[in-house]
């Protein structure tokens, strides 16, 4: 893969380096630079398959950019609230299986975090993403990802 240079102020880096190895630079700067060539390409050349490539990469920058608050929010839930037993039971779940499915990976994410389904869907949603409705299929991959990342890294210390 080629490698490119851009430069950020000092500030800025400063505020990257704060975050380690927690965010990918190149995976979160990608999607803008195949949306900004879209835009130009389909500026330059109005068409069908400039307006579809221009879509496309939106779409590609939408999901990342869902996929990486996704991310970091289960990180903060396991952090900050989750217990033992919920984050080894999330740990369980084989997202592979249940991407951009929001019924499914939401019964999986219930199942670990409501073993003994007491709390209704409305307010584990609350509870766990501070809303009455559970997020789209694509984030709730990316937030189980996220606790599942942060267990990895402490499990063995606890």
């Amino acid at each position: 893969m080629a490698r490119v240079s851009i430069y950020v102020s000092d500030e800025l880096k400063a505020r990257m380096a704060e975050t380690g190895d927690a965010l990918n630079w190149s995976d979160i700067a990608r999607p803008a630079f195949e949306t900004a060539i879209a835009a130009f390409n389909h500026r330059k050349g109005q068409n069908m398959s400039t307006a579809i490539e221009r879509l496309r990469a939106s779409k590609a920058a939408y999901q990342g950019a869902r996929d990486q608050d996704g991310k970091s929010a289960g990180r903060d839930w396991a952090t900050h609230h989750a217990e033992f037993g919920d984050l080894k039971r999330l740990g369980d779940i084989d997202v592979s299986l249940y991407f951009d499915d929001p019924d499914t990976i939401w019964r999986a994410i219930k199942a670990a975090v409501d073993p003994d389904d007491t709390e209704e869907d409305r307010d584990l949603a609350e509870r766990l993403f501070d809303d009455r409705h559970p997020p789209e299929g694509g984030y709730l991959v990316a937030w189980v990802e996220g606790a599942q990342e942060f267990f990895a890294e402490v499990e063995n210390q606890l």
